[in-house]
């Protein structure tokens, strides 16, 4: 069976669009797939749980998402001072980032229906 859908779950200082060297260490799960309508129903369940969890939320590209909450925050030795978390998840087709870009029409109106309340700060 080939797997061929990923969402992958980090936890980092960076939103996770911005794929910074090293980013991969920021992984603290993933779940693979084979069907792209597990990846959606999965993708769409995990992200309406995490918006219960969550004060804010931002979303690029489509299926890129940080949530965050503002008291969360770890301190950086390097730069001395506080940084923010953030909990991102990335939704990946064939090792590449799904966004809207290779979207169709249907699949952007399922993700654009995730996120009918954004809370961004």
């Amino acid at each position: 069976m080939l797997l061929v859908w990923r969402i992958v779950q980090l936890k980092s200082d960076a939103e996770p669009w911005w794929f910074l060297d090293g980013w991969e260490k920021d992984i603290v799960d993933e779940w693979h797939f084979s069907s792209k309508d597990e990846a959606f129903n999965f993708y769409s369940d995990k992200m309406t749980d995490k918006q219960t969890k969550y004060e804010y939320v931002r979303v690029k590209r489509g299926t890129q998402v940080a949530f965050w909450n503002k008291e969360e925050f770890f301190f950086c030795d390097d730069c001395d001072e506080d940084l923010q978390v953030y909990h991102g998840f990335i939704l990946f087709h064939l090792d590449a980032p799904f966004t809207k870009e290779t979207m169709n029409a249907e699949e952007q109106s399922f993700f654009e229906k995730i996120f009918t309340h954004k809370n961004e700060a």
